[in-house]
């Protein structure tokens, strides 16, 4: 029974029309990339390219972690719970031989497996791209366990998305806030690091690098920086400031944000009484 809720959670989100126009805007940008990347032709900028042309597959698989990504995962995600109850199918789903725990599950499986898919599609159209417009490729043998840090790290905001639409049953509402939190904690982390500098206080980049953004967005990066010749490119494709930190930090700041909102969300879900509709 649990596979039925996964393919239908995977089905009713494609369904919306804010999750087909994310698609549809990822679609754009990666095409945009490659094509601003090979259409610019000053010798300025193609003396830049030239010795990083090999490994500009990292542009269309690292740039929509910085910020697209996670928009993708909060939208899928705010919705998973909230919208049954908005539109009132949670008791026709409880009626049938599944727990409530089963249906939790099915419903948070069905959702980060399409937001997996659709980070695939972004990398194959970067990959499509990158050797078309710039030849060979090196270092792809990096590809898997970069693929993996990047839905590892997907999971942080997924969680906290998925925590809020069922605590507050509303998606609009929780789309909003989880939105909130991720610009907001990358921006207060950028102040953090600003103020660290100035005062030469440690503690200002700890707080940072403990907000749910670091780990969410730098996780990625800190294992591209460990490619042969990547650390330029890495560099450049980073949007937001980058906080000093170890890949085992931000691995652990992944688990735990994920893990205390997965664990909240159960557990409400569980736990309080379900309404017939949330209006």
């Amino acid at each position: 029974m649990i596979e039925k809720i996964i393919f239908y959670e995977i089905k009713r989100a494609i369904a919306r029309k804010k999750v087909i126009s994310l698609i549809g805007i990822t679609l754009v940008f990666e095409v945009g990339t490659y094509l601003a990347l090979s259409e610019v032709k000053t010798p300025k900028i193609e003396h830049l390219l030239v010795p990083i042309s090999p490994l500009l597959w990292l542009a269309g698989v690292l740039l929509p972690q910085s910020l697209l990504l996670h928009f993708i995962t909060i939208s899928i995600s705010s919705g998973s719970l909230s919208e049954e109850y908005e539109q009132g199918t949670v008791d026709f789903f409880l009626t049938k031989p599944i727990t409530r725990f089963q249906f939790t599950l099915g419903k948070l499986l069905g959702g980060y497996i399409l937001v997996s898919l659709i980070y695939l599609f972004m990398v194959t159209l970067a990959l499509v791209f990158s050797f078309s417009f710039f030849g060979a490729q090196k270092f792809l043998g990096y590809l898997p366990e970069l693929i993996s840090t990047v839905l590892f790290s997907a999971l942080t905001f997924y969680s906290i998305a998925f925590m809020i639409g069922e605590l507050l049953r509303r998606s609009s509402l929780a789309f909003l806030i989880a939105s909130s939190i991720l610009i907001g904690s990358i921006l207060i982390g950028a102040v953090l690091v600003f103020v660290a500098k100035l005062t030469g206080i440690f503690l200002f980049k700890a707080i940072a690098i403990s907000l749910p953004s670091w780990g969410a967005t730098e996780l990625p990066f800190l294992y591209a920086q460990t490619i042969p010749g990547a650390s330029l490119i890495v560099q450049a494709l980073e949007i937001f400031p980058a906080i000093p930190g170890t890949q085992i930090d931000a691995i652990a700041y992944v688990i735990l944000y994920s893990g205390v909102s997965l664990v909240i969300a159960f557990l409400s879900f569980i736990n309080r009484d379900i309404p017939k509709r949330v209006s």
